[in-house]
């Protein structure tokens, strides 16, 4: 049987999977095939799979089936959610994942080559007792919550099935891992659910939409943030660089980290009458306050380039607001 040459993006109904699958629509020759739990609305994708990412019989099929040259594994239950059932996020954030890369692995090995793995992070890898302005790659790595430590260990083990799994198990057949920390995400189209950096997504939603909002978080807490654009940007970015120039494998990328108070505020130059109450959670701002206020994103900007098209200001007014 001969299978297509494809790419396979799982969690492709999520407000990153529906903008990179846009992104590869444009590109000739590209087949795409999607795993999410619910079918996709989209015409764009060449094949969709409805299943879970639990399942083996289900991604075993999808390895008979398809040539897979690079798999974008979004799929994830997020931080706020993952508190509330530790097990669950558990299952589907780590099993789903070892899942994914053994499928990445099989892959490697039919086809005689590393088949490259995008795994998106977070800046939930982080925990601090005080607050700090900025960190690296190889500090803080303390998380606090479920999500965080289900992500980095997930790092590790993404470490492990490339370069030092050939070392470690004398296979000579290995994949592809790279890995960007993410910081909060901030979408024009999808309004966010599940996340604890999502008050500044929000509120912009709901202040567009209605006027108002009621933050969880207090007006000091200040996360990194960047559009989502730049958060496409920054995979491809990645993803299209040759495997020697990635040596770090795992990298922060951010743009602007605004406190929730100074968000609202350029937000009320767009709409002046707009009005901004608190109703703190303290289990979500617990989470915030382990976080740092900033992520220094300069290894990759050394090692592949990577610069942000969107700052705050163009943000809003550029992105958002167009």
């Amino acid at each position: 049987m001969i299978r297509k040459s494809s790419i396979l993006i799982t969690g492709a109904g999520g407000e990153v999977g529906s903008q990179l699958i846009d992104h590869f629509a444009h590109q000739d020759n590209i087949n795409i095939v999607t795993l999410d739990l619910h079918p996709i609305k989209s015409d764009k994708v060449s094949d969709q799979i409805t299943g879970n990412i639990l399942d083996q019989s289900l991604l075993e099929q999808i390895n008979l089936e398809f040539e897979i040259t690079e798999i974008y594994h979004l799929a994830a239950i997020l931080s706020t959610r993952a508190e509330l059932s530790p097990k669950s996020a558990h299952d589907v954030n780590v099993n789903g994942s070892i899942n994914l890369l053994e499928l990445a692995l099989k892959q490697s090995r039919s086809q005689n080559q590393p088949v490259k793995f995008f795994f998106p992070s977070s800046i939930a890898v982080y925990g601090v007792i005080e607050r700090i302005e900025s960190c690296f790659e190889n500090e803080y790595l303390n998380p606090i919550t479920v999500y965080g430590a289900n992500k980095l260990y997930i790092e590790k083990l993404g470490l492990y099935y490339s370069s030092n799994y050939e070392q470690l198990s004398e296979n000579k057949t290995f994949i592809d891992f790279r890995s960007l920390r993410f910081p909060g995400l901030i979408s024009s189209t999808t309004i966010p659910s599940g996340g604890t950096s999502d008050f500044i997504p929000e509120m912009w939603h709901n202040i567009k939409n209605e006027g108002h909002y009621e933050c969880f978080v207090n007006k000091d807490s200040r996360l990194p943030f960047m559009a989502m654009p730049d958060a496409i940007k920054s995979i491809t970015d990645l993803m299209k660089q040759e495997e020697g120039v990635i040596k770090s494998r795992i990298y922060n990328v951010t743009s602007f980290n605004p406190s929730a108070l100074e968000f609202f505020n350029s937000v009320q130059n767009i709409y002046l009458n707009s009005k901004l109450s608190y109703n703190i959670n303290k289990v979500r701002q617990k989470i915030v306050d382990s976080w740092p206020d900033n992520i220094n994103d300069s290894l990759a900007t050394k090692e592949w380039g990577w610069k942000p098209n969107y700052n705050l200001h163009d943000t809003i007014n550029n992105y958002l607001v167009k």
